[in-house]
């Protein structure tokens, strides 16, 4: 078992309280990201339009967690892909460059608590929606294996 999964379990339920100037839709899509931290990973399905799209978290509880993982554009997009990813409360950003079906590593270090905005550059500027394989492991114990996207039985 996860050895943080009573964290984010606490995590969860912490914002799920305290998060009341937070939609409906902002707490559930944010229990999906925690659900997926805590499951080692999922597909994210973000809205490309004219080549760019963009995500945003709202505020979010991270106990100062270190979180190494892997992006992977699923395999049958096409072309390259930027994706900066900004962290408001600290200021950080991380820059990576993917292509399909190639994983992408990436580590960091949160404070207290997170707030991400996403900014995603197709190298083709058309519209799609970009399918993404965000695998994590919180414990350190998950190598290579956070970078194989789980599949499942009926795809991304």
């Amino acid at each position: 078992m996860n050895r943080l999964a009573p964290v984010l379990a606490l995590v969860t339920g912490v914002f799920l309280t305290t998060a009341l100037d937070a939609s409906a839709q902002d707490r559930a899509g944010v229990t999906d990201v925690l659900s997926g931290m805590q499951s080692g990973g999922g597909w994210v399905r973000i809205p490309i339009v004219a080549g760019q799209g963009s995500f945003s978290t709202v505020r979010v509880p991270m106990l100062a967690l270190t979180i190494a993982g892997c992006v992977n554009v699923w395999h049958g997009h096409s072309g390259t892909w930027a994706i900066e990813a900004r962290e408001q409360v600290l200021g950080s950003v991380l820059r990576v460059e993917a292509e399909p079906g190639a994983g992408v590593p990436f580590e960091h270090n949160f404070g207290m608590q997170a707030q991400v905005d996403i900014d995603f550059r197709w190298s083709e500027a058309r519209d799609t929606t970009l399918v993404l394989w965000v695998g994590v492991d919180l414990a350190g114990e998950g190598g290579e294996s956070v970078c194989e996207p789980d599949y499942g039985d009926d795809g991304p």
